[in-house]
């Protein structure tokens, strides 16, 4: 059972989460929000900004007041979080997809999104970079997707992705497998795998080197397990459970742009991130 008030977010301040009931607007809950769909709506990412990130460069038109490397980026509110104190997310939902994108050398671009036991897979080739590249030259990235409730500091809370390709797949595996090796003792005693969205998470960024430079990672560790007996911590549980279900009807579409597509040229780098 959670610590009553424990679910903290990146300023150490306790999140008690608008969702309770005491807004005296509830019983008009979405009214003329009828008619829109996924279309209409923009799932953010949460990025690590990078030292060649648009977002920290004062002179670019992109530029994010205060954003520098190492920090969390909402790309869709345009704010940044300090990566040594983190975020904190309720995981919703995985998977691990393949990719298609069109080089940036020959103007970037998403193609598509495949299975990740789509016989795509078996027609690439890997190129000097290590990158796994089609017959048609776009490449292939296997990314793993973390579908997240962000909890915010000032009580928020957000439907986010945050992806992780080439070096940050082992975050991932490590990611997932803290998840999975949360359990639970039934009523019967029986031990059971505890559901995703039960769950709390910190995300923090480290600097991470080898010979070739040096970059930022993500560092994931557990916060706490959501309280049933706490009004706000159930309702966010079964927020989390909303969206997962909303992503596996395909409700959920997010969008790719220029900036996720990796490079092709000999360098072991995509910008400041090594392979």
């Amino acid at each position: 059972m959670a610590k009553e008030n424990a679910v903290a977010v990146a300023d150490k301040k306790t999140v008690v989460a608008s969702v309770a009931g005491s807004n005296s607007f509830e019983e008009f809950a979405n009214e003329g929000l009828e008619a829109v769909s996924s279309a209409d709506l923009s799932i953010p990412y949460l990025r690590i900004l990078a030292q060649l990130s648009p977002q920290v460069n004062k002179r670019d038109g992109a530029y994010v007041q205060g954003a520098e490397a190492g920090m969390i980026y909402n790309t869709v509110e345009n704010t940044v979080f300090n990566g040594e104190e983190g975020v904190n997310v309720i995981p919703c939902y995985f998977r691990r997809v393949g990719v298609e994108w069109k080089p940036r050398e020959k103007g970037g671009g998403f193609v598509a999104t495949y299975s990740i036991k789509d016989s795509i897979f078996e027609t690439t080739y890997r190129n000097d970079s290590g990158k796994d590249v089609l017959p048609n030259g776009n490449i292939l990235e296997t990314t793993a997707e973390f579908y997240v409730l962000l909890l915010t500091p000032d009580g928020g809370v957000r439907r986010c992705l945050i992806t992780m390709t080439a070096s940050q797949l082992k975050k991932a595996r490590k990611w997932v497998t803290q998840i999975q090796t949360r359990t639970g003792i039934g009523e019967s005693g029986n031990i059971y795998v505890m559901p995703m969205m039960s769950g709390v998470f910190n995300l923090t960024t480290v600097e991470e080197r080898n010979d070739k430079g040096s970059w930022f990672g993500w560092e994931v560790s557990f916060v706490e397990t959501l309280d049933k007996e706490n009004k706000e911590q159930l309702a966010l549980f079964h927020m989390g459970r909303e969206f997962k279900e909303s992503i596996m009807a395909g409700e959920v579409k997010v969008k790719k742009d220029i900036g996720d597509a990796p490079r092709v040229g000999s360098s072991k780098h995509d910008d400041d991130i090594p392979f």
